[in-house]
């Protein structure tokens, strides 16, 4: 695994990150677990997940996972800003939302409609950050966190300056190691741009079909910020769009022989195009895919350790894709 060293007396970050929004979200218990253990013994340090995942019981299973001598050499990153659902009854019919799922594949995406409209969106007061801030700990049963995020932020947030200040007296006061904001591009130009006091790590989708960032993240790369790339298949829809952009590829007499052969479809070549073409010369430092499944974990893990294109080549596709 290839890892970053960013944050000040703290573990590095391992370049692969395991996302944890489905943890006891469409992942029940015994899967979410299972999936954690693989990833922590295939040298992933980094898990990211927000107050509103798993029906507000991701950061729980997390902190139960995270106890003892694993604490120290895992980096933790929450969120803000996003409330889960309030009403207890969902939780209890979950289990039978997810049967009816795996029995038919179709009603997932009504589910996650269903499920996205119980969350309680863009609070980000200075009291809801503090409160956010000590449930959060309390339920992941640590002192600290090493990343607290801006969760899916507006742009206005930037001139909240009593916000920015209130998450800086966190970081100074030991309880975050490092703040920072997630959200679409444009928010993360803008906060590249402006550069927010106390604002030092940036998480934002980043695909086959968006990788019209890469000057601003370089940029922001060597002024010091920590770049985290989530949604690197572009979700279940997107997967069909990474195959149909690599064989575009494939055929474009464009490129170079030697690189249009080694785009020969088999089962490791879109983890290894989609992940490498993002953490490669695009000032990225780690991508979180979701990775529930342990055959997708494995093809990742594989993917970023041994991947058959040079830097050179991911250059070329990156610049190539359609």
């Amino acid at each position: 695994m290839r890892y970053v060293s960013m944050l000040a007396d703290g573990p590095d970050v391992s370049a692969l990150g395991m996302g944890c929004a489905a943890v006891l979200g469409r992942t029940g218990r015994r899967d979410s677990l299972a999936a954690l253990a693989a990833a922590w013994d295939a040298g992933i340090t980094f898990y990211d997940t927000a107050r509103s995942y798993g029906y507000g019981e991701s950061e729980r299973l997390l902190g139960e996972f995270f106890i003892g001598e694993r604490r120290q050499r895992a980096v933790l990153c929450t969120k803000f800003g996003i409330l889960p659902a309030a009403q207890n009854w969902k939780q209890k019919i979950k289990p039978l939302a997810q049967a009816a799922v795996r029995a038919f594949p179709a009603l997932r995406s009504v589910a996650q409609r269903q499920a996205s409209s119980q969350l309680v969106a863009g609070k980000f007061s200075v009291e809801m950050l503090k409160t956010s801030l000590d449930t959060s700990l309390r339920t992941l049963r640590m002192e600290y966190v090493d990343m607290l995020l801006l969760h899916a932020a507006p742009i206005s947030v930037l001139a909240q300056e009593d916000l920015l200040d209130a998450l800086q007296r966190l970081v100074e006061a030991g309880k975050v190691r490092m703040a920072g904001i997630s959200g679409e591009q444009e928010v993360i130009a803008a906060s590249f741009a402006q550069c927010p006091r106390g604002l030092k790590t940036a998480q934002f989708a980043m695909n086959l079909s968006h990788m019209g960032f890469t000057e601003e993240t370089e940029k922001a790369a060597r002024d010091g910020w920590l770049l985290v790339a989530n949604h690197p298949f572009g979700g279940p829809a997107g997967v069909d769009e990474c195959r149909r952009r690599i064989e575009a590829m494939r055929e474009d007499l464009a490129l170079p022989t030697e690189l249009r052969e080694k785009l020969t479809q088999d089962a490791q070549l879109m983890p290894e195009v989609v992940l490498n073409t993002i953490l490669s010369g695009t000032g990225v430092h780690a991508v979180i895919p979701a990775m529930m499944q342990l055959n997708h974990l494995r093809d990742n893990v594989q993917a970023v350790e041994r991947c058959r294109f040079t830097a050179e080549e991911l250059a070329l596709l990156r610049a190539a894709m359609p």
